[in-house]
């Protein structure tokens, strides 16, 4: 989490705080309903969210090698690899996962070392405009407005346009050849204005601001959507469940049903018309709860809760994936939500934990 109104220190300092806190026990949500809302607030429960089974059905997966929280996520070569982005921890550090294999791997350094960096993938596109893995803003010292793109194809990061002004903490979804950045700040204010960044012009508009300013939210494309969900008001005091979807084509926003529990420091994937928002923080603790949002029913229900409760997290999913193990077998991997490294305490720490929960 980010403190507004304090300078960010020095690099070298700000590493090895954040070590220091990595070292403290993990806080442990015990309770099993989720957290009152926070003053300011509109997060309210919802009937359909029932309390979850435990932790049944996830399972631990390999570590990161690079413990960091505060991190963006996105797609790598294949629907199962995905890149993990700089963060406290890590602040250069790209290292990818591949579902297929439980492994591993070290990417090449982010050109500038950020924290709480928005980050999308685009592939598949018909067209010569450039794809590859996108890395925008993010505090580097201060907030910052420059942005890059890593070739799947080259192995290199490329700078392009820098965001039309300095954005950290916010949230980036691809949509056909746009992508588009949500939510954030800029160390001190909240960011309103909607940025659209065009593959084939290689340009940035700002487009409809989101109702509801807040940092450390999530964004996915769902729906035919950009829909934005969770974050704060500056402050992990001031927490919200807010659930509000961008259409592209009409440039305006709409309010779904609000996440049942208010945080912030959150991750979100889609899969099967449903998202999963998972984790965050409060000054008390961390959150372990992983709600549902199902667009057939329009409705929140709750999820089997994560085993280690973080923020700053990485939530992706693997499609599943075939591949042939030393011995010859076959290997198949079921579609499956990943959560990736995070913070087990409020504020810069990390933990290597990864974990993954099978999908029906």
């Amino acid at each position: 989490m980010r403190t507004p109104g304090i300078p960010r220190p020095a690099a070298a300092l700000a590493l090895a705080v954040s070590l220091v806190i990595a070292c403290q026990a993990p806080a442990v949500n015990t309770g099993s309903t989720a957290p009152a809302a926070t003053p300011g607030t509109t997060a309210r429960a919802s009937p359909a969210a029932s309390p979850a089974a435990g932790t049944s059905g996830w399972r631990r997966i390999a570590d990161i090698p690079t413990p960091r929280s505060e991190v963006a996520a996105s797609e790598g070569h294949q629907s199962w690899t995905f890149f993990v982005v700089g963060g406290i921890g890590g602040r250069e550090r790209v290292e990818s996962y591949d579902d297929s294999t439980g492994r591993w791997e070290r990417m090449p350094d982010l050109p500038i070392g950020v924290d709480h960096p928005m980050a999308a993938t685009v592939k598949g596109l018909q067209s010569n405009a450039p794809q590859g893995v996108f890395v925008f803003g993010g505090y580097s010292g201060n907030a910052t407005a420059r942005s890059f793109r890593f070739d799947l194809g080259t192995g290199r990061w490329n700078e392009i346009a820098p965001m039309p002004g300095p954005r950290a903490a916010g949230a980036a979804v691809a949509f056909g050849d746009r992508i588009f950045v949500v939510g954030g700040a800029d160390g001190s204010r909240l960011i309103a204005p909607t940025y659209e960044y065009n593959l084939t012009t290689q340009q940035w508009r700002t487009v409809a601001a989101i109702p509801t300013p807040r940092d450390h939210l999530a964004a996915v494309p769902l729906a035919g959507k950009v829909c934005a969900v969770g974050g704060r008001r500056l402050s992990m005091s001031l927490n919200l469940g807010t659930f509000e979807c961008y259409d592209p084509q009409t440039d305006s926003w709409t309010r779904l049903p609000d996440a049942p529990t208010a945080r912030g420091g959150v991750g979100a994937a889609v899969y099967d018309q449903r998202l999963y928002f998972v984790g965050g923080e409060q000054p008390s603790g961390t959150f372990r709860e992983v709600e549902v949002f199902d667009t057939r029913t329009n409705a929140w229900t709750r999820g089997p809760d994560l085993p280690t409760a973080r923020h700053g997290l990485a939530v992706v999913v693997s499609t599943g994936s075939k591949a042939i193990d030393a011995a010859r077998n076959l290997v198949t991997t079921p579609p499956r939500l990943l959560v990736l490294t995070g913070g087990p305490t409020p504020g810069g720490s990390q933990t290597a934990v990864c974990e993954a929960l099978d999908l029906k």
